[in-house]
């Protein structure tokens, strides 16, 4: 008597398929979005994402700067 798991069981009844990674709908495993409403919603994610992480890297900069600007420059402030 052989029991199969519940993934087996998941498989058997749904066949081959993943999930969009934005809104978590069941899809062909071809696609990475199940619509083109997802994949706007991804991108405009990524973009913000690179835009945030842009944008501290400059404030670091211009903090180690001033941080460089106030220790060796001490006439200045």
């Amino acid at each position: 008597m052989s029991q199969s798991s519940w993934k087996d069981q998941i498989k058997k009844k749904w066949g081959p398929h993943s999930h969009c990674s934005i809104c978590g709908k069941a899809m062909s495993t071809d696609k990475k979005f199940c619509s083109q409403a997802c994949r706007d919603n991804y991108l405009n994610q990524e973009r913000k994402q690179k835009k945030k992480g842009r944008l501290q890297c400059v404030f670091l900069i211009v903090m180690l700067v001033v941080m460089f600007a106030i220790m060796f420059l001490p006439g200045l402030f």
